[in-house]
């Protein structure tokens, strides 16, 4: 349920989300395909023929960069589906930074986009009440599309819905995930620990020890590396299991907590007096520990003085400028990159939730919402063409290996029923590695490396668990913003700069940041937004008693 390095979210972590962005040009709407193109909901939509179709070429866009060898996988596509699909497929990869940009000029344009990455905690949900995504609900839980129905059976994809702004509930993207949550995860120089003869990190004292012995004993490594644009430290160190005050996916950066009883709702934005919120939240040692730990920590040169223009914590971890870095444990070559690029090297992972290690029941909260989206823009012609696509990728394990894994024998070698390895003579390095949280993610088609280290592997397990978690009160809530969307324009952008500076450790005076800023946002529309998130959630509430 991640995404790359992609924003990592703990249970009680405040989420942040970037709204900003992806519209078409003021008083123009996008262009709606036919009508044979789009289907109504409701209305099973009629299955791909049996005789081979018109060919056609489709457009998915991504971000980040383009696998190794893409071309070999896709040209083994075309060889197996050339009489059947028929279809083309142009990858195109856009930088992350750039992504709501570009796709939002190309849907402008009108250029062809037939599949965009998107997510809650990106544009979808503004996307969604502009009626710039297709509705997908007659591919699910469709007897027409059998691969679809088992991959995304109706308890995975009923959770995967969002509020349309018609205020109803459709399916508007494919959801990938392996599991229902993030379990706040460290990746470590475990070989340093090793060395230093310090014990497993299992708390906070024990992870600034390894930090202490770093800076003692590793000239020029930094201890922890964060990346600076997505002030994130937070993620990784929020001590509650189940917060009884909740953070919401809303928008513009915005880091939101609800105090919820008898179905009425406090909204309260970071920063703000969290008197009125339930413990622990309303302690101020909990509402500050990220500003707190981050200070800290800047103060003792745990953190690079100049975090906040850090881009690539990930490669500078490979590179060994890095002890520790936040992530998750999605990717499976980065343990091999390290030991590659630093003979002797060895990774593992670490969540300092309390009861992940432990494997305790119900030590994280999710909504069981997908964190990455596959979605069908209205101005596509190809809709149909596109879903026919996904019934291929998951109508079966070889079909969708192919694109995960790449090709068997030459990129990968099966082991067993659930996991893999590199053929012997390839280099790790060097073969196809498909970041599936943008195509091919999903609960029932999952491998591991045969090699994935044991701690990783661990927290794999444990969150792919549903016991493993808690179901939050809002699960299901999301927020149309679109009354709201020229406020959270202007506010978004006020909270992340306040934001940035405090949860990088960048100052002593982080409340004055806040406070400072919230003022701002005053002016700006904060109260608007509050009474709306209060209404759309309060009738949400009230929707579920009925």
């Amino acid at each position: 349920m991640n995404k790359k390095t992609i924003q990592y979210v703990t249970v009680a972590a405040a989420m942040s989300l970037m709204l900003a962005g992806c519209t078409a040009p003021q008083g123009q709407q996008p262009a709606k395909p036919d009508d044979k193109q789009v289907p109504s909901p409701g209305t099973p939509t009629p299955a791909p023929s049996k005789n081979t179709p018109d060919p056609v070429t489709l457009h998915f866009y991504f971000p980040g960069d383009p696998p190794k060898d893409q071309q070999a996988v896709l040209d083994e596509f075309y060889n197996r589906t050339k009489d059947t699909l028929n279809t083309k497929l142009v990858f195109n990869w856009v930088p992350w930074d750039q992504l709501k940009e570009k796709i939002g000029l190309k849907l402008a344009s009108g250029e062809q986009v037939d599949a965009v990455f998107d997510a809650q905690w990106n544009t979808m949900p503004q996307m969604i009440s502009k009626g710039t995504y297709i509705q997908l609900d007659s591919y699910f839980n469709n007897d027409k599309y059998p691969g679809l129905k088992k991959a995304f059976p109706p308890e995975y994809i009923n959770n995967n819905k969002f509020v349309d702004g018609k205020n109803e509930e459709h399916i508007y993207g494919i959801p990938f995930t392996r599991n229902y949550g993030a379990a706040g995860t460290l990746i470590v120089r475990k070989d340093l620990r090793v060395k230093y003869g310090l014990p497993e990190i299992k708390s906070v004292a024990d992870l600034e020890a390894f930090f202490d012995a770093v800076l003692k004993n590793e000239k020029g490594m930094v201890p922890f590396g964060v990346k600076g644009s997505l002030a994130s430290l937070g993620n990784w160190l929020e001590p509650y299991t189940k917060p009884s005050g909740y953070s919401a996916i809303l928008a513009g950066d915005l880091l939101t907590k609800f105090a919820i009883k008898d179905g009425k709702v406090d909204v309260v934005f970071h920063g703000e007096d969290i008197s009125k919120l339930p413990a622990p939240m309303n302690q101020k040692e909990n509402a500050y520990v990220n500003e707190i730990t981050a200070r800290k920590w800047q103060q003792k040169g745990y953190m690079e003085k100049d975090v906040i223009s850090q881009k690539d914590d990930t490669g500078f971890f490979k590179s060994g400028k890095f002890a520790v870095i936040g992530g998750d444990t999605g990717s499976a070559t980065l343990h091999r990159e390290l030991a590659q690029a630093i003979p002797g090297a060895e990774l593992e992972y670490v969540s300092l939730v309390p009861g992940v290690a432990e494997g305790k029941p119900g030590s994280l909260t999710t909504d069981f919402k997908a964190w990455n989206f596959s979605s069908i823009p209205v101005t596509s012609k190809n809709a149909d063409r596109v879903m026919a696509f996904f019934e291929w990728l998951y109508a079966d394990p070889q079909n969708h290996d192919l694109f995960e894994y790449g090709i068997q024998g030459k990129h990968w070698e099966p082991v067993g029923n659930d996991k893999f390895k590199v053929p012997a003579g390839a280099d790790p390095s060097k073969v196809y590695s498909f970041p599936g949280y943008v195509l091919t993610w999903n609960p029932s088609f999952v491998r591991y490396p045969d090699d994935f280290p044991e701690s990783g592997l661990k927290i794999e397990q444990y969150t792919a668990k549903q016991e493993s978690f808690v179901k939050s009160p809002i699960a299901g809530f999301t927020l149309n913003a679109e009354p709201i969307k020229s406020e959270l324009a202007k506010v978004g952008p006020e909270f992340k700069k306040a934001r940035t500076i405090a949860m990088l450790g960048l100052t002593d005076n982080y409340e004055g940041i806040y406070n400072e800023a919230l003022e701002k946002m005053k002016k700006m529309g904060l109260e608007k937004i509050r009474e709306e998130i209060k209404k759309q959630l309060e009738a949400y509430l009230a929707a579920q008693k009925k």
